[in-house]
């Protein structure tokens, strides 16, 4: 466009004036603030380990943990892929090649993560604050500086931060609101680079998360209301993402399967699973429906598991379902209704309908059924909407035109005060609440009080009172915590008669009491509701070899190993089980297969040296036992 054309069109106000130079400073200015806000709201949280999904997609994977060599796989297989075979419904090959990089560079520490979690969820507010700011810019700049400081505060914000597996949700976030910016760019600049920026950074959100699908329809509807633009020229400066998404759906197609329900969801990730028929289902859908925007405005208690069964399956008869359904449908016919006169509250409204859309439960059954991370990339319309009706109380102006001064902005004392009261108790939930994420026993120990009827948080809690257990010093406190484990999963099969990881545990528990017997009985339970468990079969065997059944053992072993021909103890245990029968080479076979998997273990190492030293092969050997000096063992 010539420039006398192009200062005609500005005048018209066909083409909006980039934000002034002079006001830009100041803005960036902002952001750092926020930033920073950010940033010390979870610095609590930089020394904390690896909780919850951390150990199947970084510390239990072991695609991941071949660092740099393990990238190509994760872009080819499934995100658990390293921690289990079979198919999987999760593709999210940038974060995951974020976790291998940062285990080649320093392996095995969380702190690292936990860093670059928290320096991205920083930059996302400093981001979101320009972009709103950019994209808004009829409005008051109260308005998107309030509404990205809610955003940071808010405490549902926790799951995602404090957890490093949620990389996913902070990376896939960032980018798409960087393509919006970009887009906006394009908007008032109208070069070509904008659009190719906003494409690439599009690609890596989509490749990091697939409900950046929803953006698709958050950029159109954008640029719908923030600016003048027709609906033709709408959406061809929305096509390219069309195309990258489309992209995106064919090669994850091609690697993990198509979109849609995933396969065998257990009632334990999703209790809508257990639903009998489609009204129950709808009705308890509703429900958790109603309970998210409840998180949303009262963020307290907050809880990792809200499963099976601490919230049961409803009717369409209960007044909790009834309210939500009220709730969601009067939002959507207001959206609806205000669309074409572009109210904000549309926009918001409409901004979180579509981003939360994926996530709810309605259009395809996802594999959870409730968790405060789904709520992320929408949670900036409640941000907004809490933006905006302080300012309506306040009687601050939405739309204003004022020289930008900071003098301006926080004129307003009643507005400020009380978002000052909002953002302190935000602060301080989130603050006070990322202490529970320290670690795996600190999350399930806080939570289980707010979830005491969850059969997967009582089985998890479990877990972590028996590994307290293993480390303890004397055999009264060992048997303390193994007690307390063995009671939280007798109620985990209490609450899910079919728990099959229960019964294992407790076979497991009965195993360390020297009950035979008992143990046998629970493994057979376990059997019972999965006979293919690779877990249950090995320590079968190492209950028959303590027993003095080698052959017995030797089978249980290979059982497990067939179940999963990935799972190093049983690699492990089938080699150690064939040394001590003599026979040297089917021990050989069997560590160097586990060696694969964890190469660096120095007993399997050490294993293997010996089998190699006991065969008459002592040069073949003597690296592995050197391996496992070094390794410590």
């Amino acid at each position: 466009m010539k420039k006398s054309k192009r200062n005609k069109a500005i005048k018209s106000n066909k083409i909006k004036r980039p934000i002034e130079k002079k006001s830009s400073n100041s803005l960036y200015f902002i952001a750092l603030a926020i930033s920073i806000f950010g940033f010390l709201l979870y610095s609590n949280t930089l020394t904390h380990g690896y909780v919850l999904d951390d150990f199947s997609q970084i510390k239990e994977n072991f695609v991941t943990k071949q660092g740099f060599d393990g990238i190509a796989t994760q872009w080819t297989t499934h995100a658990r892929y390293g921690y289990r075979p079979g198919p999987g419904e999760l593709y999210r090959p940038v974060p995951m090649s974020m976790f291998s990089i940062e285990w080649e560079l320093d392996p095995d520490t969380p702190e690292l993560s936990h860093i670059i979690n928290v320096l991205l969820y920083a930059l996302t507010g400093g981001i979101l604050f320009l972009t709103l700011a950019r994209m808004m810019r009829k409005y008051n700049l109260i308005f998107p500086l309030l509404a990205t400081l809610f955003f940071m505060a808010h405490p549902v914000h926790v799951e995602v931060v404090a957890n490093i597996k949620s990389r996913d949700e902070i990376v896939m976030f960032l980018m798409c609101i960087l393509t919006l910016n970009f887009i906006w760019r394009y908007i008032e600049k109208e070069n070509i680079k904008w659009i190719i920026g906003a494409v690439f950074t599009y690609i890596i959100a989509l490749f990091s998360k697939e409900n950046s699908i929803t953006f698709i329809a958050i950029f159109p509807l954008c640029i719908y209301f923030f600016t003048d633009k027709k609906i033709k020229n709408i959406i061809l400066t929305s096509l390219p993402f069309l195309l990258c998404a489309i992209v995106f759906i064919l090669i994850r197609s091609n690697v993990i399967g198509a979109f849609g329900n995933p396969g065998n969801i257990s009632v334990l990730d999703n209790f809508l699973a257990g639903a009998t028929n489609e009204g129950t289902q709808l009705a308890s859908v509703f429900l958790l429906l109603g309970k998210y925007l409840w998180t949303l405005l009262f963020p307290h208690p907050l809880c990792s598991d809200f499963g099976y069964n601490q919230i049961p399956l409803t009717n369409l008869g209960d007044w909790r379902t009834l309210l939500s359904l009220l709730a969601w449908v009067a939002m959507g016919m207001f959206a609806l209704m205000k669309l074409r006169s572009k109210n904000l509250w549309s926009f918001i409204i409409l901004f979180f309908l579509i981003n939360f859309s994926i996530s709810s439960n309605i259009i395809i059954m996802i594999g959870t059924s409730f968790g405060d991370r789904l709520l992320y990339s929408a949670s900036p319309a409640f941000a907004m909407a809490l933006a905006y009706l302080l300012m309506k109380i306040f009687k601050e102006k939405i739309k204003d035109n004022q020289p930008f001064s900071f003098s301006y902005i926080f004129n307003n004392k009643a507005l400020w005060g009380t978002t000052i009261v909002i953002l302190f108790l935000y602060s301080a939930k989130t603050f006070t609440r990322n202490y529970d994420w320290e670690s795996s026993f600190t999350l399930y120990e806080k939570d289980i009080e707010v979830s005491p009827n969850s059969a997967k948080l009582n089985f998890h809690y479990g877990l972590e009172l028996v590994k307290n257990g293993n480390d303890a010093a004397t055999p009264k406190e060992k048997k303390s915590w193994y007690d307390k484990a063995k009671f939280h999963f007798t109620k985990a099969t209490e609450i899910l008669p079919a728990y099959h990881d229960a019964y294992g545990q407790l076979g497991l528990a009965y195993y360390r009491d020297k009950n035979f017997p008992k143990a046998l009985e629970h493994y057979n339970l376990a059997l019972k509701y999965r006979p293919n468990f690779a877990l249950v079969h090995s320590n079968m065997g190492t209950l028959y070899s303590e027993m003095g059944d080698n052959a017995k053992a030797k089978e249980m072993y290979e059982t497990a190993v067939q179940e999963n021909p990935r799972m190093v103890d049983a690699l492990r245990n089938l080699g150690a089980i064939n040394g001590q029968m003599g026979n040297f080479t089917e021990a050989i076979k069997w560590f160097s297969q586990a060696l694969q998997y964890a190469p660096n273990d120095p007993l399997i190492n050490r294993y293997l040296g010996s089998a190699y030293r006991d065969a008459g092969q002592v040069d073949k050997g003597r690296p592995y036992l050197e391996k496992a000096e070094r390794l410590g063992n």
